[in-house]
């Protein structure tokens, strides 16, 4: 198997500031899109981090979405506090030893990077030649390249930064011809170089991990059950036709154990977010609030799979269980059910017979669907356009190999439900009516698939639909007890079906089973706090979620309603201002068509408060 790495400078005046974005670019930008296309940590190096791509394409795919999505973010930052990347991609030979990274590889993908100007991707031909006709993109020849201690020129590509041929979603960020960005900009300089089975790369960051940052550094309470988190599955010289077994290893776990009661599991983003991170076990243990974790790996040669777990106590590091599976490819379904009864063994949990049926429950027997629909889910949590068009496709692939695969058709129906709830459907009825389709199909097949219920729960109640909202969430959570979705579903279907208190206690165990939750659970907490007249409450907690998520018109809005019930108009009215600025004509007549409050006394609540800030009727 053949190496791939890249190395990392980061320049600018402010070193502190420009680290500290950094930080925040890794937790936003870098991190996600590794996961997405196929990104993994291998080790910790002297001055950043070792990660593994899959292929070229994945690497290009991803310097890609890095650049857009630093591009968008830049757009919104003065000239000073903008972080660029210039990026070099390589074909070749890399040797390593220890901390060590060299060879005429890195070389090479060094000098490329130099020869990219901030916010573009230079690529050697032999790596051009890999992606030339996968990408609607086009290259321009910058001609050969002299690079000291290799004795040929090397022949360098840019990817065009104006290209009319180029999707919108690919636009790179124009550069000029100065070799510096402007006075007190910053660029971080990226190599990615790609060799035949995976790439890898490594970057400058501050010694602190982005959970820590996410989780506030803070040690959550041990539950009084055994508690554990399944942190993904390294995977080893993954050939690329079982891209994504780790990941779909460490998901179905969790998503079995979650279905026991005598357990308290983390859900999977928490347990997610640890990927391509160097942890430590401890930490991650506090972070996270268990004392258990599992952690494993995953060798794939040909049609044969090597799977490693091991069970260690997070406090002292001990290791309590650990086992090496060795089987065919074609019996990885009837192994995951294997490594998940070990692990409860070696909990000493007793299972009752519906959770041992349900343990064992299996959407489908075709690996390549199943693994289709693991990638499915990956772009899915994107919350992109691009990414929720993605995840259709694959989906409907799925769909394609297996015909009566729950799970498959969950999926497909989230994609057009996240369509209907963004309004990026042209037709937004249709895409809710599609989902109201695809996961009755999905019920059908299985009755007993938890997934399929927190579906129901959310377009339930966009019908405006509160019992069986209501019903949907619990039947999840009698089927998955440690649904962290399922759980802030339930909240938000009492909120506005109007028992806010039973709410706020339901969103507040959902922030337990997922410790690094998605912003969306806090704007539910500040809705159910709200409507209890817990102001102050509901103001922290929507100012975090747009610490978090500086975008969300939904968490802004709720601000500013929730600023004037307190009497601080000019903070309630900054707040508005910033959610109307790009979306100038809304009005209360638009919030209200978009709530679902069963009882129109909650609706006007929020109304009044809305009209008192000044939003026009």
């Amino acid at each position: 198997m053949a190496d791939v790495v890249g190395y990392s400078r980061l320049m600018g005046a402010d070193e502190e500031g420009t680290l500290a974005r950094l930080r925040d670019c890794r937790i936003k930008v870098i991190v996600p899109a590794l996961s997405a296309h196929h990104g993994r940590l291998v080790k910790t190096t002297g001055d950043g981090l070792l990660v593994e791509f899959a292929s070229v394409v994945d690497a290009l795919r991803c310097a890609l979405v890095w650049q857009r999505e630093l591009q968008q973010r830049n757009a919104m930052l003065p000239d000073d506090q903008r972080m660029m990347f210039r990026i070099g991609i390589n074909l070749g030979d890399v040797i390593v030893e220890g901390d060590d990274i060299y060879g005429d590889g890195v070389n090479v993908a060094a000098r490329l990077e130099g020869a990219a100007e901030p916010g573009t991707i230079c690529l050697s031909r032999a790596a051009r030649d890999q992606v030339r006709d996968k990408f609607q993109i086009s290259f321009q020849s910058l001609g050969e390249l002299k690079v000291k201690n290799i004795a040929r020129p090397i022949q360098a590509f840019l990817v065009a930064p104006s290209d009319q041929k180029r999707p919108a979603h690919f636009t790179l960020a124009r550069a000029g011809r100065a070799r510096r960005l402007t006075f007190g900009a910053m660029a971080l300089s990226l190599v990615i170089l790609i060799a035949a089975g995976g790439a890898w790369f490594t970057w400058i960051v501050p010694r602190e991990s982005a959970t820590a940052d996410r989780a506030g550094g803070e040690s959550l309470p041990l539950p009084q059950k055994p508690s554990i988190a399944v942190l993904p599955f390294n995977t080893i010289g993954a050939d690329t036709r079982q891209l994504g077994i780790g990941d779909g290893l460490a998901e179905n776990i969790i998503a079995s154990l979650s279905k026991i009661s005598g357990i308290f599991v983390i859900a999977r983003n928490s347990a997610f977010a640890y990927k391509g991170e160097p942890v430590d076990i401890e930490t991650v243990g506090q972070e996270l609030g268990v004392r258990y974790l599992l952690d494993g790996s995953v060798q794939t040669s040909g049609e044969r799979v090597r799977i490693t777990a091991q069970l260690i106590e997070a406090a002292t590091g001990r290791h309590l269980w650990a086992e090496t599976y060795d089987r065919a490819v074609d019996n990885l379904f009837a192994l995951l059910d294997e490594i998940t009864l070990d692990v409860v063994t070696a909990l000493q949990i007793e299972l009752t017979q519906g959770e041992l049926a349900r343990v064992r429950q299996r959407g489908t027997d075709n690996l390549r669907a199943w693994l289709l629909v693991n990638q499915s889910f990956d772009h899915f949590l994107q919350f992109t356009r691009e990414g929720n068009a993605r995840a259709r496709t694959l989906a409907e692939e799925a769909l394609a190999l297996d015909p009566n695969y729950p799970e498959a058709y969950v999926r497909l129906a989230r994609t057009h439900l996240t369509d209907f709830q963004t309004g990026w459907a042209t037709h937004r009825d249709e895409s809710l009516k599609r989902s109201v389709q695809l996961a009755r199909t999905a019920l059908q097949l299985d009755p007993e698939y938890p997934d399929t219920y927190v579906l129901l729960s959310a377009i339930y109640l966009y019908l405006r639909q509160h019992e069986p909202a209501l019903a949907a969430a619990r039947k999840a959570l009698d089927l998955s007890p440690n649904h962290s979705v399922a759980k802030a579903n339930l909240g938000m279907a009492l909120t506005y079906a109007g028992e806010p208190e039973t709410a706020i206690s339901a969103l507040k165990e959902a922030t337990r089973l997922s410790p690094l939750f998605p912003d969306w659970f806090l704007g539910e907490l500040g809705r159910a706090y709200f409507q209890t007249e817990r102001y102050e409450d509901a103001i922290e907690v929507l100012r975090e979620r747009l610490r978090q998520n500086p975008e969300s018109g939904e968490a802004l809005v709720l601000l500013a309603a929730a600023e004037s019930a307190v009497g601080r108009q000019e903070q309630a009215k900054e707040a508005l201002a910033k959610f109307l600025e790009p979306r100038p004509s809304y009005s209360l007549r638009q919030y209200a068509a978009g709530e679902f409050y069963r009882d129109s006394a909650d609706l006007q609540h929020v109304l009044d408060a809305l009209r008192r800030a000044g939003l026009p009727e």
